[in-house]
């Protein structure tokens, strides 16, 4: 852990000299001094607050690995076939040398991130009244949900299949900032820490201007400051720390609770008309598509470097060795052999150059108008996902059925039968919904499947089982525990 300690001090001196101006560049460089000037005034407090999402948008978490890199192979969603670079992690083969790397990257990250909120949290407590407890309180708790939220990933991701054995080891937690490893705790008490902190967040946001003002809007409290009181929705805002706390619990198997704050939020989406559908037409315009389907989005990080990393990924001209991209069945299977759902057609296309006769992804591809507010905005929880989650805690099959209808309305697709077989339904449309988002293989997990289709063959399947859903801890942290 003292490796992280002094990345995170790194890290922090680096996000200050970012995200500030001149009046840090001559700081003499001890951690204490730095951190003395930082908070003495609000402007360093929102500085050492941001450099947090900054974090979160970095390659090795929500940036790339998280969502549209490693979890995205591991849920077999690309053709990694023959000599492809990331054939081994395809495979699992989580010890060979370039899915170890990729894997040791995204927990240093994740765990280094870890420190830097709770490195916020007790700093802001030390410098109390330099931000009013009104302004506080929401700063804080972001910083807990950011908390909550990579320990819960780490935990899906290194965690045992919790479906089958709740008990076993799972992940350290961390809410203090320390220099020594904690100790890894079973799997059920990492959630109950993690949901603690949810709770908690919630309580320093009850006065969230998203509840009020929606996910774009302007509110006049918080002195109208803008870094507090417009765009919540690139926050972890009130109605985000909800959403996580539905997916936690669904998680943990707690369907009944999972339930009840997912169709809280569905009703507070109905009631306040703050996270609307996102129309046909929005969706495929031909110049400035909606793909991330923007206005459904209760968080989306923003990523300024997002359309470099969609050319690195996806872009046509990427040899058949470099591009991530699906084989055209497994594409066509995923969704159905029908371009009518918004999903596939302005994600989804040949390209017109790059010699690819294949499909290849467009969902982060920059649009005509670059005034749009959905640019650069990786989707982190959205109203979609608490309808599936309402769909598959329902009481009686035919009103997940109900919600499955819901969302199938609004991405174009007819009503299910109502003979439809609930559990087979929702894993199609999470196929579909969450691609690029990096949801796929952790539900593929919870729910223990043991077998899911094999992204790099034309039929067939990948057997899973604890070889493939628990991912090895880094030998960094396993020599030091």
């Amino acid at each position: 852990m003292k490796k992280y300690l002094y990345k995170v001090t790194f890290l922090f001196i680096l996000s200050l000299i970012i995200s500030s101006c001149s009046d840090f560049l001559d700081v003499v460089p001890q951690d204490k001094i730095l951190e003395e000037q930082t908070y003495s005034s609000e402007a360093g407090v929102q500085n050492a607050h941001n450099g947090l999402y900054l974090q979160l948008a970095s390659n090795n978490l929500y940036g790339q690995q998280l969502t549209m890199d490693a979890v995205e192979i591991f849920g077999q969603q690309y053709n990694m076939s023959g000599s492809h670079k990331q054939s081994k992690m395809a495979t699992y083969a989580y010890t060979e040398s370039t899915p170890k790397a990729t894997i040791s990257a995204i927990w240093e990250k994740a765990f280094t991130t870890i420190l830097s909120a709770n490195k916020f949290l007790e700093s802001i407590d030390e410098h109390e009244g330099v931000v009013s407890k009104e302004k506080a309180d929401l700063l804080k708790g972001e910083a807990v949900a950011i908390r909550a939220m990579l320990h819960f990933d780490m935990l899906r991701m290194f965690g045992p299949i919790y479906k089958v054995s709740p008990n076993d080891p799972g992940i350290p937690y961390y809410d203090k900032f320390v220099t020594a490893n904690n100790p890894i705790l079973p799997a059920n008490e990492v959630i109950k820490r993690i949901l603690a902190d949810l709770d908690l967040s919630l309580i320093l946001l009850t006065n969230d201007p998203i509840l009020t003002v929606g996910r774009n809007g302007t509110t006049t409290a918080f002195e109208a400051n803008p870094y507090y009181a417009t765009k919540r929705g690139q926050r972890m805002n009130y109605i985000a720390v909800k959403a996580l706390k539905a997916r936690v619990l669904l998680y943990s198997g707690d369907k009944t609770g999972a339930s009840v704050v997912a169709n809280e939020i569905i009703n507070f989406t109905k009631s306040t008309a703050f996270f609307p559908w996102t129309p046909f037409l929005e969706a495929t315009n031909a110049s400035n598509p909606d793909r991330t389907f923007s206005s459904e989005n209760f968080f989306a990080l923003s990523d300024y470097t997002l359309y470099t990393k969609q050319k690195a990924l996806f872009d046509a001209s990427l040899s058949e060795f470099d591009i991530y991209s699906p084989m055209l069945s497994r594409l066509n299977a995923v969704f159905e052999s029908n371009d009518n759902d918004y999903r596939s057609l302005p994600s989804w296309k040949i390209p017109v150059v790059g010699g690819k006769t294949q499909k290849t992804f467009y969902k982060y591809e920059d649009v005509t108008d670059k005034t749009m507010l959905f640019r650069l905005q990786i989707p982190m929880f959205k109203m979609s996902e608490m309808y599936l989650i309402a769909a598959e805690t329902a009481p009686v099959p035919a009103d997940g059925i109900a919600f499955l209808n819901t969302l199938r309305f609004n991405r174009g697709l007819g009503n299910l039968a109502a003979t439809a077989v609930l559990a087979t339904e929702i894993t199609k449309e999470y196929r579909k919904e969450f691609i690029g988002e990096g949801q796929l293989f952790f539900y593929y997990k919870r729910i223990n499947s043991t077998a899911i289709p094999n992204g790099s063959a034309a039929s067939g399947n990948v057997t899973m089982g604890t070889l493939q859903y628990v991912v090895p801890m880094p030998d960094s942290e396993i020599n030091f525990q």
